[in-house]
């Protein structure tokens, strides 16, 4: 019995430094998710430039007034939970930052023409998150019959099938006129 009494204290002092540790962990982590968050750090590599330059200018971007203004990280990571949302900011930030300091080169162009004409890196979550009337008044009938559809599930199109210039306006071009090869 005094074995335990005289090793109390000492429990105790591990369990505070543990909390405190877990606290100060908690903090930074939370910070280092919100300083990565912002468009100007998604823009701090060269390789975002026609991304950011064509977002800009695009129906959520700077130059746009009235209309909602997406972060990178409102459509190209998942929204549908946490732990899913930083699973893939943490994946996708280390496979950018590789692909950065090894300055791999990707091929855009043979790369949107291989996965199709409108299949994009971003969620659906994403676009839900932010436009959650989606048959809103004032809309045509042809956008509110498929947005019908779509919210009974009666369609495999996604946002980004039909509202494809969005969130980059023509990025493919904007490919083309820097000198990218497809």
């Amino acid at each position: 019995m005094n074995l335990l009494k005289e090793n109390s204290g000492a429990a105790a002092l591990w369990i505070l430094i543990g909390f405190v540790l877990a606290i100060i962990v908690s903090f930074v982590t939370a910070v280092q998710v919100k300083s990565t968050s912002t468009v100007q750090f998604c823009n701090s590599c060269h390789e975002m430039n026609p991304f950011y330059d064509t977002w800009v200018t695009g129906p959520h971007g700077l130059d746009k007034k009235g209309a909602i203004r997406a972060r990178c990280v409102d459509c190209h990571l998942p929204h549908d939970s946490l732990m899913n949302y930083l699973t893939t900011k943490t994946k996708a930030g280390i496979h950018d930052a590789k692909a950065h300091w090894m300055g791999k080169k990707t091929e855009w162009l043979k790369q949107w023409k291989e996965r199709g004409p409108y299949v994009h890196e971003a969620y659906e979550s994403g676009c839900l998150e932010c436009h959650k009337e989606l048959v809103a008044p004032g809309i045509p009938a042809k956008a509110v019959s498929a947005h019908k559809a779509y919210l009974a599930g009666q369609t495999e199109r996604n946002c980004i099938d039909c509202h494809h210039m969005v969130g980059h306006g023509d990025l493919v071009q904007r490919f083309r006129d820097l000198g990218y090869s497809e």
